[in-house]
């Protein structure tokens, strides 16, 4: 009986903080200026990589990014869009999340959790469609329909965990392109490029950028 109290506690401060995040990526996302990122071009594709979010992929070049990476919060974020269309990754920065995954048996259980009750599940939650660098990731589709002054949206979101921490990977567009050969072309590049970062490379970069400087200063 306590184990039951326990996760369902848990399972309410997940919802909470989860549904807030899931909600809001519809929305402009205020950019941080905290993060270490390295941007190169790469033909029509942008590639972004940081380290503190742990992930590296590919967008379309004429897209725009925000993001919030911030050691001291609960989540960490980042979205790149082109008017309604747009992807974000979500990263918990909380154990918690994950322990709770565990307990009610991985990411597909947290579906109903982390989804805005306005949305509205298409088809089946599926298992095995998407592998993410090589990571099994559960995959569902869903519409936002309704909303005034609102373009009907279609989601499909990615949910898996990696070394321990629980990632969300959402794409969206509208619900008359989504499935257009367009949308769903950068759908599959940006799933496709998704690499995870091992944080010792922060490292690297720092040390980079300590090395210029030392040149630098050799000059003068």
């Amino acid at each position: 009986m306590y184990n039951l109290k326990l996760i369902f506690f848990f399972s309410i401060v997940f919802c909470l903080g989860l549904v807030t995040v899931t909600y809001d990526q519809f929305k402009s996302v205020h950019a941080s200026v905290l993060s270490n990122i390295t941007h190169e071009i790469q033909s029509n594709y942008t590639k972004y990589s940081d380290t503190r979010l742990g992930v590296g992929f590919e967008y379309p070049s004429g897209w725009q990014l925000n993001d919030k990476i911030n050691r001291f919060a609960k989540n960490s974020d980042v979205t790149v869009y082109n008017n309604s269309n747009s992807f974000s990754i979500m990263k918990s920065q909380s154990n918690s999340d994950t322990i709770l995954v565990d307990k009610l048996g991985g990411p597909r259980e947290i579906v109903d959790i982390i989804l805005p009750s306005e949305e509205r599940i298409i088809g089946q939650i599926e298992e095995n469609k998407y592998m993410i660098d090589g990571i099994e990731a559960v995959s569902v589709l869903t519409a936002l329909e309704g909303i005034e002054n609102v373009p009907d949206k279609g989601f499909e979101r990615f949910l898996l965990v990696n070394d321990g921490t629980l990632y969300i990977f959402t794409y969206q567009d509208t619900v008359e392109k989504f499935d257009t050969k367009e949308s769903q072309d950068t759908l599959n590049h940006i799933i496709n490029s998704i690499r995870f970062l091992n944080p010792e490379q922060n490292g690297d970069i720092e040390n980079e950028d300590q090395n210029e400087t030392d040149e630098d200063d050799d000059d003068n």
